[in-house]
């Protein structure tokens, strides 16, 4: 049986994203039992909020974004990777600006900062589920599948194979067993160079910072920080995604070239499983 857990105290970092190139200040503060994680747009001026539940959920290619009528907050899978691997399901994010910081394009940064003021564990059970037959949700030749199993685990079968700098990889994670800590929470985001060229062109994103995540150029193999580090990265972003459902599902999800459109198509899969 697992608990509901916020933080401590109150936190906060700042830094650019990725999409809007503009420096954002964040706060994070405790929150009560129940309440779930929950977005303040503080930059505008009725400072909606945003709750994070799988009705909010805009489907993406590059990133996860939440709304609540006009107001969204992107990029937040991240935080919420941090938040799965930490145990965080309530929380109160204080945020300036339309996108979250993308600091090193990990989740390292976020977990840290709660670490450093603490975790409380609160009186109310998480909700815990487990998946009693398969599902299956594809997109193309882009696949998730999760399976029923005691516990829980993650799979990600990586191919980009028309860049030999990236290739293929496959890896496995098992919470509870792996130190995600280590193994999971830092893996970077990463883009090729033709693709974050053409990105820039078309105005889906703004910074080609190359201290915002991996830049992959032709000819040139990357510096990893982990044995593969970009499959573990779409594995973190998977459990950052699944955090949306604010319970948590058992089963083994294995993803194959998948990424956020297609994780959000399980997130509401899954909310509709187990409403």
């Amino acid at each position: 049986m697992a608990y509901q857990k916020t933080i401590r105290g109150p936190c906060d970092l700042h830094g650019p994203g990725f999409i809007h190139n503009q420096d954002t200040h964040v706060v994070f503060l405790p929150a009560k039992p129940n309440s779930g994680i929950a977005f303040i747009r503080s930059d505008l001026s009725e400072k909606p909020v945003i709750h994070c539940r799988p009705a909010n959920q805009q489907p993406s290619g590059n990133c996860t974004t939440l709304r609540a009528g006009d107001a969204t907050i992107a990029v937040v899978e991240h935080l919420l990777a941090a938040c799965a691997v930490l145990g965080v399901t309530n929380l109160v994010v204080e945020v300036n600006g339309p996108e979250m910081p993308t600091l090193d394009g990990s989740a390292k940064v976020y977990a840290e900062a709660f670490l450093g003021v603490g975790l409380e564990e609160q009186s109310s059970i998480l909700r815990e589920m487990s998946l009693n037959r398969p599902l299956l949700v594809e997109d193309g030749d882009s696949v998730i599948v999760a399976i029923p199993c005691e516990t829980l685990r993650f799979s990600y079968m990586l191919d980009y194979s028309k860049y030999p700098e990236i290739g293929c990889d496959f890896v496995t994670v098992v919470p509870g067993s792996d130190d995600l800590l280590t193994d999971l929470l830092p893996a970077r985001t990463f883009i090729a160079e033709p693709d974050a060229l053409a990105a820039v062109q078309s105005g889906l994103i703004k910074s080609t910072d190359e201290n915002m995540g991996l830049i992959i150029r032709p000819g040139v193999k990357p510096e990893l920080r982990m044995s593969g580090e970009l499959a573990r990265h779409k594995i973190l972003d998977l459990m950052g995604d699944l955090h949306i459902l604010q319970r948590a599902v058992r089963a083994h999800y294995v993803g194959i070239r998948s990424g956020h459109k297609l994780n959000s198509h399980l997130v509401r899969e899954l909310a509709a499983r187990f409403p």
